[in-house]
């Protein structure tokens, strides 16, 4: 009898040993292997997209429109690191220009009201330096991408952050044929030809009450 419980007690500490083992094997992830994940889930999405699209970095609350373009993925990294991830992609692509969307209650919200929005502002600001920059109230944006979703394809990143007025959007124009190049060719074309109509091509016009400078 004395000899079957200690085999019984064997096998007991053998699987508690396999399930801490298992526990290890299954531990959770390192920032490398995060955005890596992160990388591998957003760089094929932003590869399909082209001037007029849009890509918004939100939190996993945040409501997404109904039209045919919208589309969403879920990634495991904070907005801040996304945001940073979808510049360098952008960047590696180098064919379109972000105008960049933030929201403008984003610099009154309290830091002992939402714990973390000090360093996620400080986070923000810091790769929006030298970059032309739009803040809006949050509402005109996500109304622009409800309108924009009808039309294009508007990709829609949930990240794991939890912080209000956190979300920001990107507006995305051709990186070598910006909006100002198209009304200078337009303007051209109607002084070569003032007796055919010229249909403008549409861009966005930036809602009332938005601001936009670059970031220093």
């Amino acid at each position: 009898m004395k000899l079957q419980a200690v085999k019984r007690v064997l096998q007991t500490t053998a699987a508690l040993a396999a399930v801490l083992l298992t526990a290890c094997q299954h531990s959770a992830p390192t920032e490398v292997e995060t955005l890596e994940q992160t990388r591998s889930t957003i760089a094929p999405q932003l590869q399909q997209l082209g001037a007029r699209n849009w890509v918004v970095i939100a939190d996993p609350t945040y409501p997404i429109p109904s039209g045919a373009g919208a589309v969403t993925v879920s990634v495991p990294s904070n907005t801040a690191d996304t945001f940073r991830e979808v510049l360098d992609q952008l960047e590696l692509q180098a064919s379109l220009t972000p105008r960049i969307w933030v929201s403008y209650e984003l610099e009154a919200v309290p830091e002992e009201r939402a714990p973390g929005i000090s360093e996620y502002r400080k986070s923000v600001n810091s790769l929006l330096s030298g970059r032309f920059c739009y803040r809006v109230d949050e509402r005109i944006v996500a109304m622009q991408l409800a309108e924009a979703a009808k039309q294009y394809r508007v990709l829609y990143i949930k990240t794991n952050t939890r912080l209000p007025y956190s979300t920001i959007a990107i507006e995305l124009d051709s990186g070598y044929w910006n909006s100002d190049d198209e009304t200078e060719i337009r303007t051209r074309l109607q002084k070569l030809n003032p007796t055919q109509p010229i249909t403008p091509q549409p861009v966005t016009t930036p809602a009332a009450g938005a601001t936009g400078a670059t970031v220093q």
